[in-house]
């Protein structure tokens, strides 16, 4: 009897789960059903460098059903085994969540960014085509995808997914963009207030950033997202009609008071480099080294060259490869800062303060001609360096005749 129990109660809950699955999947929407979509105005300047490039999110709203969801591709979980290893690799999952609208809208009021919602012009069967899409790519086995800056995140799994959901009932503007624009033309301007993170992500990014973006693929950015939904069409039986019917302003942010001055990279590495001039011509003025100015700035650079290599090659970022900052922040320079330190300096080393002399020499001399633009402050940096390794090699050269 408790093992007939046991398979009853087992049957119950397999078919209350199956049902469960099936009736999501089944809900029809009414007539007064609608589809938006949800453009969040970036961060302000005091914010985290992640929300500098805004949000975008679908709603389905739809009074007689009581349904007012917000479908997010942007979320993911801290609590996640290996959490910061995967995000540092390329292999984090994101997922699409669906919440109430209510706490979505209360939540970026609270954090006081502005939200613009684009209300789609879609007929009812259009929007039962997406609300079913949205509903599938939500089950548990399909909620979940690999994020890619540029190439799918919550920016871009919008247009995607109403090419997927409508087809060719769906017309982008498919014209050449007014700029030849690469990718990283298109995030800088949203890190002006974010200077030491616009560095960051200049020394991380390499060439495949600097790719031509199509106007399809400007939608990598909230922003753009937004811009090219609006002038994007439905084809009906009697020609064509816009993708969006209203748009609304939802809620417009409050300027914040000016958060004052910041010291930026140019202004840091401009005295570093002022600071090593000066260290440099003392040095040779008392006929001496300062071995520890060298030591830091060949560890440093070899720290930032390990970095770039790992996310070159040990990762699954694709706009991490062929990184040219490589050229300065060598690789090398970790092993040779423990060298440049010892009383007496190997020949090795000397010849190799000659060679990064040299090298860094020839990329000063192309800075601005190379495929890849190399962030503007570091070029007092590279400065910096190639004065010391000059002066290491200038200052050991006559005891080995070099």
């Amino acid at each position: 009897m408790h093992l007939k129990f046991k398979a009853l109660w087992l049957f119950a809950l397999i078919l209350m789960c199956f049902v469960t699955k099936v009736s999501a999947q089944a809900v029809m929407l009414s007539s007064r059903a609608e589809i938006s979509v949800f453009t969040i105005a970036p961060g302000h300047a005091d914010d985290p460098l992640f929300t500098q490039f805004g949000h975008s999110a679908f709603r389905v709203k739809d009074p007689l059903r009581r349904i007012d969801w917000i479908y997010d591709y942007g979320v993911f979980d801290f609590d996640e085994p290996n959490f910061y290893l995967k995000f540092a690799r390329g292999k984090l999952n994101y997922k699409l969540a669906k919440r109430d609208y209510d706490r979505f809208e209360a939540a970026y009021r609270y954090l006081n960014r502005s939200l613009t919602e684009q209300i789609l012009n879609l007929d009812s069967l259009q929007k039962q085509t997406v609300f079913n899409y949205l509903e599938k790519n939500y089950l548990p086995e399909n909620r979940y995808y690999l994020y890619d800056f540029f190439y799918d995140n919550c920016a871009t799994r919008l247009p995607d997914v109403l090419k997927a959901a409508l087809g060719e009932q769906l017309v982008f503007d498919n014209s050449p963009t007014e700029e030849a624009l690469t990718f990283r033309d298109l995030i800088e301007p949203r890190l002006t207030e974010h200077r030491w993170g616009d560095l960051g992500i200049d020394l991380a990014l390499g060439l495949p950033t600097d790719k031509v973006a199509t106007r399809y693929q400007y939608m990598f950015l909230p922003y753009y997202v937004e811009q090219e939904f609006g002038k994007a069409v439905l084809k009906t039986n009697s020609g064509t009609k816009p993708l969006v019917s209203e748009t609304k302003q939802v809620y417009n942010a409050v300027t914040p008071n000016d958060t004052g001055f910041t010291l930026g990279p140019g202004l840091v590495f401009g005295l570093l480099l002022a600071l090593v001039l000066g260290i440099t011509l003392y040095d040779y003025k008392k006929k001496k080294i300062s071995k520890v100015l060298d030591f830091v700035l060949f560890l440093v650079t070899g720290l930032v060259g390990l970095l770039i290599v790992f996310l070159w090659f040990f990762t699954d970022h694709s706009a991490t490869a062929n990184n040219l900052n490589i050229v300065w922040a060598l690789p090398t320079n970790l092993v040779v800062a423990f060298f440049v330190i010892k009383k007496q300096a190997k020949l090795w080393v000397v010849r190799y303060c000659h060679i990064v002399t040299i090298l860094l020499g020839l990329l000063l001399v192309v800075w601005y001609f190379l495929p890849q633009p190399l962030h503007y402050s570091m070029l007092p940096f590279v400065i910096a360096i190639g004065v010391r390794a000059l002066y290491f090699w200038y200052f050991h050269a006559k005891l080995y005749k070099t």
